[in-house]
């Protein structure tokens, strides 16, 4: 029996373009409506989570689960610049209010990738006025939402350092110019204005900006609150002869943001895979080892392996926002969750300090630009009925969570 500690957080997310539908003033839905578009398809109603948020918390809590992370959409409380919607915000505080009333710990995120359409438009992150426009909103929902003990400023505020080539090289080609100028008409400018195709400069000077900004306005309405920034970090491994350059890797994507937040309340941790460089500079799963249907190498124990680094790092609380197992196999998706979670309850015992795990995500959702067939839930969804149901990882993650243990000897 592998015990976890009594406060131990177990939860699972969701972020609002993925799960609520109609977010027709942000930059993405502009971007997927395009003809031709880079999307695979459009998000449309996603999983109507919006008007179905009450009973999708109930259901999380029933489960056994006692946080759930989940985030606020700018584009929605800002649709245009200054004019901020009440409506919005009240909807949102009634999400907070269905966690509280099922005894669910909720965890807010203020920006999971998309920016209303007026601000991909001025430059997004490119814009020297970004951070504190960024700051303006966050205040904005701060002083109108209460409830909320633990916050996310950026989801994820270094994944364009990590995937911006490779999802330049993928996406913008021969094949895909139309694509490519249907989106840059619409935005008024370059790719670079949207989140994921935000260049390093940018990440680096306004993004780390708009986090420190973004803590400050949240805090000073909520001194208790803790509030972390999320980072996207891969378990970044070598071959023998090519630590350097795994090294080299590290500092690249990671060094820069780590190093601005240690010791703050906590470092948000989200991890899929793991990446093996060679000696010869490529770099990318272990030959011959299964990938997920992302890509992914299915790598469960790298996440215990990310949270190690973090930690020797910056010596800094960690909670595991996202972790998770895309694809049909249910049966492989509970295998992944017990090894991760067995895995990291070792690296717990040698010290590092994590204080919570969040499973990505509670339902099948709109996977940005592969569209809806990557299944991370735990519940599935049909998409016409809009009628959930519940597989059976979500029972067996959910007595793992009951139990705050886990029993028995986990799979590989």
């Amino acid at each position: 029996m592998l015990k976890f500690p009594q406060a131990f957080m177990w939860g699972a997310a969701t972020a609002a373009h993925q799960v609520e539908g109609g977010n027709i003033s942000s930059d993405f839905w502009a971007l997927e409506n395009a003809t031709p578009s880079l999307f695979k398809e459009r998000s449309g109603d996603a999983v109507d989570h919006y008007h179905r948020f009450n009973d999708d918390i109930a259901l999380l809590a029933a489960l056994g689960l006692g946080a759930y992370r989940f985030s606020i959409e700018w584009a929605r409380i800002e649709p245009e610049e200054g004019l901020f919607s009440q409506a919005t915000l009240d909807h949102y505080q009634r999400c907070i209010d269905a966690c509280l009333r099922h005894d669910v710990t909720p965890v807010l995120t203020f920006h999971h990738f998309t920016l209303p359409l007026w601000v991909a438009r001025r430059g997004g992150l490119t814009d020297p006025a970004f951070a504190n426009c960024f700051a303006r909103y966050c205040d904005r929902a701060a002083k109108s939402l209460t409830g909320f003990e633990i916050a996310c400023t950026i989801n994820e505020l270094n994944l364009p350092l990590l995937v911006r080539e490779d999802v330049m090289v993928r996406t913008l080609n021969a094949d895909s110019v139309a694509c490519q100028n249907a989106a840059e008409a619409i935005l008024g400018g370059p790719l670079d204005r949207t989140f994921l195709f935000a260049p390093p400069d940018a990440i680096v000077n306004q993004g780390l900006d708009a986090h420190r900004q973004a803590r400050d306005a949240i805090r000073s309405h909520h001194p208790n609150v803790k509030v972390g920034v999320t980072l996207a970090i891969q378990d970044e491994q070598s071959e023998p002869g090519a630590e350097h350059l795994r090294d080299q890797r590290r500092e690249r994507y990671y060094g820069a943001c780590l190093d601005a937040v240690a010791g703050e309340d906590f470092i948000g941790v989200q991890t899929y895979t793991r990446v093996v460089v060679r000696a010869d500079g490529r770099f990318g799963p272990e030959p011959g080892h299964p990938l997920t249907v992302m890509g992914y190498e299915d790598r469960p124990q790298a996440l215990a392996e990310t949270c190690h680094y973090v930690w020797q790092r910056t010596r800094t609380p960690i909670i595991v926002t996202e972790n998770g197992w895309a694809g049909d196999d249910d049966t492989r998706r509970i295998a992944f969750i017990r090894s991760a979670l067995t895995k990291l309850h070792r690296a717990m015992a040698e010290g590092v300090d994590v204080r919570g795990y969040f499973y990505w995500s509670l339902i099948d959702n709109f996977e940005w630009l592969a569209g809806y067939a990557p299944k991370f839930g735990l519940m599935g969804v049909d998409r016409t009925t809009q009628q959930r149901h519940i597989k059976p990882s979500a029972v067996a993650f959910g007595e793992i969570a009951q139990a705050k243990a886990l029993s028995g000897l986990p799979e590989k």
